[in-house]
C-alpha cells in the first residue's frame, strides 16, 4: 500500500488545479495564458498569409498555461499578447528539443510583421537575441508590445508553455529548469562507474546490457526532456536514423530482463513475445522508416504501439516470474514500474487528459533514475543470491567428498582386515596342505580352506552391495569401467616386467 500511495501521489498532485499566482511566485516569471495558434499544415506559410490569416480572426484562441501538439503539427504559428516592460525581456516557449527552430515576428509602426530573430538549436545562436541554456529563452524587441507572432518547428510531440520575464527572472528561471537534468545525469554517470568496477570484479555478463541500458538513458531521457547534450538532425524524430539509435535501448533493455530474469527458463512464452517485439523496434520498425513509404504520423502510432507492448511485456514478465517465486524479480517489477508510470504521466500531459506542470514535466527523470538504482538492486540482490547458491554448492561438494572419504575408508578397512583376515588364514591352510597329513586332518583343512573362501564372498558381496546402495555403481559405471581397464592394463605391465 505504501508503494501504491508513493506512486500515485504524484499523479494526484499533477491532476491537482494549479493557480496562476502561485505559478508566478514560484518561478518568478509570468506565464501567458492569453494566446491563439494556427496549424501550418504544409509548414511553408509565409509571414505576410500568416498575419493575413491572424486579422481575419482564423487562429484558434487558447486560455490555458500550455498547449499540445501532435508529430503531424510540424510547424505552428503562436499569436501572442506581451506587453515588454524592460530593456531585457524574454519570451521562452518550451524546452529545446520541443523546439526544432523558433522565428520571432514583431509588427513595425505600420502593422506589417518584421522578422525579429531565428532560432534554430542545431546551430549557434545569436547570443545577443537568446540566453546561453539548453532551454530556449529568446528576447524580445524593447519598448514594443502588442501581438507578436512566433513561428515554432519540431518533429515530435510537444507541449509548449509561453514564460516571459526579464533576464534576472528568466536566468533564474531557466537555471531551476536545467539543474534536474543536471543532476540526472550526473546520477546516471555515478551510477555507470560503480556497475563499472562490479562487472570488472564479477565477471558477470549480465552487466553488459545493463551498462548499455544505463548509457542510453542516460542520453536519451534527458533528449526527450529538453536538455540536449548534442545533437544532429538525423537523431531526430521523423528522420529514419532517429529509430536506429533508439533501438539501443529497447535492444539492451530486452536483453538484460531476458537475462537477469532467466525468461527463456521461467517464462517461456514472455521470452518470445519479448524477442519478437525486440525485432520489430530494433529492425523491423527502422527498416520501415528508412523506407519513407509510411507517414510520418502514422510511422509514429507504430513506434509507439509496439514501444507500449514491449514495455508492458517486460513489466509482465517481472510480475509473473516474481509471483512464481523468483524473489529478485522484485526489484525489476518496481522498477520498471516506474519507469512505465512516467511514460504514462507523460503521454497522459502531451495529449491533455491530465494538467501539464513541471512535476509531469520531469516526470522522466525521476521515472528513470529510481528505475535505475532499482535495477542496480536487482544485480546486487542477483549477486548476493548467487554468492548463497555458490556457497551452497560449496557446502554440498564438501559434504559429498566427506562422504566419499568416508565410504572410501569403509573400503580400506574392509580390504585391509575384514578381507584380509580369511585371505591370511587360506594361505596359512594351503602351507600346512603341503605337508603330508592324514585323511582326517585334509578333510579338516579343506573345510577351513571353504569357511574362509566362503567368509571372503560374503564379504565382497558387501562390498559391492554398499556401493550399489550409495549409487556410485550406476551413476560411475563408465568411470568403473575405466578404472578396471587401468588396473588390467597396469596388472599386465607388472606381469611383462617379472617375466622380463
Amino acid at each position: 500500500m505504501k508503494l501504491l500511495f508513493f506512486l500515485l501521489f504524484p499523479l494526484v498532485l499533477s491532476c491537482s488545479p494549479s493557480h496562476p499566482e502561485t505559478q508566478h511566485a514560484n518561478d518568478g516569471v509570468e506565464t501567458i495564458y492569453d494566446f491563439s495558434y494556427w496549424k501550418d499544415a504544409n509548414g511553408d506559410a509565409q509571414i505576410d498569409d500568416v498575419s493575413h490569416l491572424l486579422s481575419q480572426s482564423a487562429f484558434n484562441q487558447i486560455s490555458a498555461d500550455h498547449i499540445n501538439f501532435g508529430i503531424t503539427d510540424s510547424v505552428v504559428w503562436l499569436a501572442i499578447n506581451i506587453s515588454v516592460n524592460s530593456s531585457n525581456q524574454y519570451l521562452s516557449p518550451g524546452n529545446e528539443s520541443s523546439v526544432w527552430e523558433a522565428t520571432l515576428f514583431a509588427a513595425d509602426s505600420l502593422g506589417h510583421y518584421q522578422r525579429v530573430s531565428t532560432y534554430n538549436h542545431l546551430y549557434s545562436a545569436d547570443t545577443e537575441d537568446f540566453l546561453p541554456f539548453r532551454t530556449l529563452g529568446i528576447r524580445l524587441p524593447e519598448h514594443s508590445s502588442g501581438k507578436f507572432l512566433l513561428r515554432l518547428k519540431a518533429r515530435r510531440h510537444r507541449n509548449y508553455s509561453l514564460k516571459t520575464g526579464n533576464l534576472s527572472e528568466m536566468t533564474s528561471f531557466l537555471i531551476q529548469k536545467e539543474i534536474i537534468p543536471v543532476a540526472f545525469i550526473a546520477f546516471m554517470l555515478c551510477i555507470f562507474i560503480y556497475n563499472i568496477f562490479l562487472f570488472a570484479s564479477t565477471k558477470d555478463i549480465i552487466f553488459v546490457p545493463y551498462l548499455v541500458y544505463v548509457l542510453f538513458i542516460l542520453y536519451a531521457v534527458p533528449f526527450h526532456g529538453g536538455y540536449v547534450l548534442f545533437s544532429t538532425e538525423w537523431m531526430w524524430q521523423g528522420v529514419p536514423f532517429y529509430t536506429v539509435w533508439t533501438s539501443i535501448g529497447y535492444l539492451s533493455g530486452g536483453l538484460f530482463a531476458l537475462l537477469y530474469l532467466d525468461l527463456n527458463r521461467t517464462a517461456p512464452r514472455f521470452a518470445k513475445t519479448i524477442i519478437f517485439l525486440m525485432v520489430m523496434l530494433v529492425l523491423v520498425v527502422p527498416i520501415l522508416d528508412a523506407s519513407l513509404l509510411v507517414p510520418i504520423g502514422t510511422m509514429a502510432q507504430i513506434v509507439s504501439i509496439t514501444s507500449l507492448l514491449f514495455n508492458l511485456s517486460l513489466w509482465g514478465a517481472s510480475v509473473y516470474v516474481w509471483v512464481k517465486g523468483l524473489a529478485n524479480a522484485r526489484f525489476y517489477a518496481t522498477g520498471w514500474l516506474f519507469a512505465i508510470s512516467s511514460m504514462v504521466l507523460f503521454i497522459l500531459s502531451t495529449n491533455g487528459v491530465i494538467p501539464y506542470n513541471s512535476f509531469v514535466e520531469q516526470s522522466f527523470y525521476y521515472g528513470f533514475a529510481i528505475e535505475a538504482v532499482l535495477f542496480a538492486f536487482a544485480l546486487g540482490d542477483r549477486m548476493n543470491v548467487l554468492k548463497k547458491e555458490k556457497r551452497a554448492l560449496e557446502i554440498e561438494h564438501v559434504n559429498y567428498i566427506t562422504e566419499q572419504n568416508r565410504l572410501l575408508a569403509k573400503q580400506s578397512f574392509m580390504n585391509s582386515h575384514l578381507l584380509r583376515a580369511p585371505l591370511s588364514r587360506i594361505l596359512g591352510l594351503l602351507g600346512l596342505m603341503k605337508f603330508p597329513h592324514s585323511e582326517e586332518e585334509n578333510k579338516h583343512y579343506v573345510t577351513l580352506v571353504e569357511e574362509s573362501t566362503q567368509e571372503m564372498d560374503d564379504i565382497a558381496k558387501k562390498m559391492s552391495a554398499m556401493l550399489e546402495e550409495e549409487g556410485y555403481l550406476d551413476e560411475y559405471q563408465e568411470d568403473f569401467e575405466e578404472v578396471k581397464q587401468s588396473i588390467y592394463k597396469d596388472l599386465n605391465k607388472e606381469e611383462g616386467n617379472s617375466q622380463a
